[in-house]
């Protein structure tokens, strides 16, 4: 009977063990998902610095509505305000409004592991002092003196030093540098560069600016074209645009550049005449189908009563057949003529236009002859500006090679 009593009590034992160890499993199982579902459902993050916050190691995987962050603060991703006073850095992404004392970081997953990557890892509004980062692409506002989105962006990059973004609709301001490496819609503002490595449509204003292709080509191409590059020095490989600048510079040129120099690698002409102002004339002209623009210079040796030298600056244009093997050029030029004992600022002036027809007599020169008309614009005394002088108008003939 003893027996049978000692063996009940140790079954009663087991048993009485067994059920704790089963609540304790499921208090602890209980326990934990609670507080996995709590932290998911929080709407406060608050961090001292980085690993210790009110959620500690779970910050990073957490999603939240207000980030607090004293120092610097980690969080997986935040759907509303973030503040910190040195850092903001999200996990996988961040919307609405972003401050930070130096650097707001987002989207740091898409470098981490790029399987799981994420196509939007911001948007809203963004400011630090140093320097704002996404990793994804960007939507919004982005105020820093770096900004930088790793994929494309959407909105207003404002930076005091430089903007960089894989491509960008919208604007970029900077202070120093813009950039875009894949193609910018919108317009792009700096003092020294503005760069976009792709189909470029907008403004781009700054001391140099570059496009790898600049509006669309169409036959309409022309002054409305919704592509400006304005600048001290523009370059483009394909230019469909407007370029405006000291020095305009494309690999193919269809649209119109208004600079001192244009040079179109793709058009363009070096011809060496004869005229009635000069006996040696040296004309280049570079520039696009709509117009180019035409430098020349012109010496007379040592005939007396002629200017010695003169410099023009003008405009020409020119149609030719489809073969190629003829063309008509108008053209309209003023020339500073440089006389002896004379600076040359204080020579005469005169506004000439030309009329040339050209045709091949090799296979790659062309003869040239044409007729001008010149207008004396100031004179020097005891001075003749021509070997055909007759009055304030004179007539003019040209005979080269191009």
């Amino acid at each position: 009977m003893q027996d049978i009593i000692k063996r009940v009590e140790k079954i009663g034992a087991r048993y009485s063990n067994f059920k704790f160890i089963v609540f304790l499993v499921l208090f602890l199982i209980s326990t934990n998902l609670f507080a996995q579902y709590y932290s998911k459902q929080s709407n406060i993050h608050i961090s001292a610095f980085p690993g210790f916050s009110n959620h500690s190691v779970d910050e990073i995987s957490n999603h939240y509505k207000l980030s607090l962050n004293l120092t610097s603060g980690i969080t997986g991703s935040v759907s509303g305000i973030e503040l910190g006073l040195i850092s903001n850095y999200n996990y996988e992404k961040f919307q609405g409004i972003q401050l930070a004392g130096l650097v707001n970081i987002s989207g740091i997953n898409n470098r981490i592991n790029p399987k799981e990557k994420l196509e939007e890892t911001f948007k809203g509004f963004q400011f630090a002092a140093i320097s704002n980062k996404t990793f994804g692409n960007g939507a919004g506002v982005q105020i820093s003196t770096f900004n930088t989105a790793v994929s494309g962006f959407n909105g207003l990059q404002i930076a005091f030093l430089t903007n960089k973004a894989r491509n960008i609709a919208g604007s970029q301001i900077a202070g120093l540098i813009n950039s875009s490496t894949l193609g910018m819609v919108g317009f792009q503002i700096a003092p020294l560069l503005n760069y976009s490595d792709g189909q470029t449509n907008g403004l781009q204003l700054g001391l140099f600016n570059y496009a790898r292709t600049a509006g669309f080509g169409h036959e309409l191409s022309s002054l409305f074209s919704d592509t400006w590059q304005i600048g001290l020095i523009n370059f483009s490989k394909v230019n469909n645009g407007n370029q405006i600048g000291l020095i305009n510079i494309s690999g193919n040129n269809e649209g119109v550049p208004l600079g001192i120099i244009n040079v179109d690698a793709s058009r363009g002409h070096l011809s060496y005449r004869a005229t009635d102002l000069y006996l040696l004339n040296i004309a280049a002209a570079a520039g696009s189908r709509f117009f180019s623009n035409l430098l020349q210079f012109g010496y007379n040796c040592s005939i007396n009563g002629l200017p010695v030298w003169g410099i023009a600056y003008g405009l020409e244009k020119e149609w030719s057949n489809p073969e190629n093997s003829k063309f008509l050029s108008m053209s309209a030029s003023l020339w500073q003529q440089k006389v002896k004992d004379l600076k040359l600022l204080k020579g005469p002036k005169i506004l000439r236009s030309e009329l040339i027809y050209g045709f091949k007599i090799t296979k790659r020169r062309e003869l040239e002859l044409g007729v001008a008309i010149n207008y004396q614009l100031t004179k020097v005394e005891n001075q003749e500006p021509s070997l055909l002088t007759i009055g304030n108008f004179f007539p003019g003939l040209i005979v080269g090679i191009q």
